[in-house]
């Protein structure tokens, strides 16, 4: 739970029980949320702290008892399936809230009755097919809406448009929303590879001939393709270590159609692009960094200084 509600984005599924039976009935109503526990960032305090769920005042389901079955409001078609409010508040300053609405659901029928090895009610047992269950959460719903940082390094080397794309691709991943998502980091690909290429030319391990070779050839109208398929050799050891054109490899998802994807795999293709895409440009930083270190140094250590 932790995870799910610290990490996980908008109507992004997370398993809470699964085969729900007899000894792991968890999970089954809205005040069995109450008390749980996740680590947040606290505004007033400025830090990372635990936050305590708890339901909201007022909240119905505080009116019923648990003790021998689940009432039926909180089933569709037997299988269980309710949507309700909690709020996380900081157990530090017991100030800072995130109220989340959350939705809990069964893929399956379970039981009404606690502790009952039939899996439904007796009247409508004759006209269920009873198979194992699994019980699910997502959030549709936060507020305050999630934040997220950008690497210092990756927001410094995107200019201002590759930034805008950056943080509505942020936003769409953390929406759960995948082609649109890869949409928008597809777009930092079309406009970020030719000026990746040229600040790879500037590293010190890098053979700068053969790469302005390749960047002449595509100002001159070449295939930007021969770009990405023959700067492998002349890449730094850093990017050559992952035994993969990394260049490459983003080069051919810019020519793949957005919409051969489902959502799901739209949405995990954008998140490996976003993290292929932020070490390249990270190793590229530190390389730099390194040399404008070692200069400084040397410069310091000189006789003449």
């Amino acid at each position: 739970m932790d995870e799910f509600l610290r990490e996980y984005p908008l109507y992004k599924e997370y398993l809470l029980v699964e085969d729900y039976k007899i000894g792991n009935e968890f999970y089954y109503d809205p005040s069995q949320f109450i008390g749980v526990k996740f680590k947040h960032f606290c505004e007033v305090d400025n830090e990372e702290t635990i936050f305590n769920l708890t339901l909201e005042k007022g909240n119905h389901f505080n009116r019923y008892s648990y003790e021998d079955s689940i009432p039926e409001f909180l089933f569709l078609e037997n299988r269980l399936n309710f949507t309700f409010v909690s709020i996380g508040t900081c157990q530090k300053c017991e100030q800072c809230q995130i109220h989340f609405l959350l939705h809990v659901y069964s893929d399956n029928p379970i039981s009404y009755i606690l502790n009952n090895i039939r899996n439904i009610k007796l009247s409508d047992r004759p006209s269920v097919n009873l198979e194992k269950a699994n019980i699910y959460i997502q959030k549709v719903g936060q507020y305050p809406q999630a934040k997220f940082e950008i690497n210092k390094t990756v927001k410094k080397f995107l200019d201002k448009e590759s930034l805008t794309f950056y943080f509505k691709g942020l936003r769409a991943l953390n929406s759960n929303l995948g082609v649109g998502s890869l949409a928008y980091f597809r777009r930092i690909l079309e406009r970020e590879l030719i000026h990746i290429v040229k600040e790879i030319k500037e590293l010190p391990s890098t053979d700068k001939i053969e790469v302005q070779k390749l960047i002449d050839e595509y100002d001159k109208g070449g295939k930007a393709s021969s770009i990405y398929n023959n700067i492998f050799p002349f890449l730094p050891n850093s990017l050559r270590s992952i035994d993969i054109n990394p260049l490459q490899l983003l080069y051919s998802l810019m020519s793949e159609g957005l919409h051969i994807y489902t959502e799901e795999q739209a949405l995990e293709k954008a998140q490996k692009i976003k993290k292929l895409l932020e070490f390249v440009i990270i190793q590229i930083n530190e390389e730099k960094s390194t040399l404008k270190d070692i200069r400084q140094i040397v410069k310091d250590l000189r006789p003449d200084q």
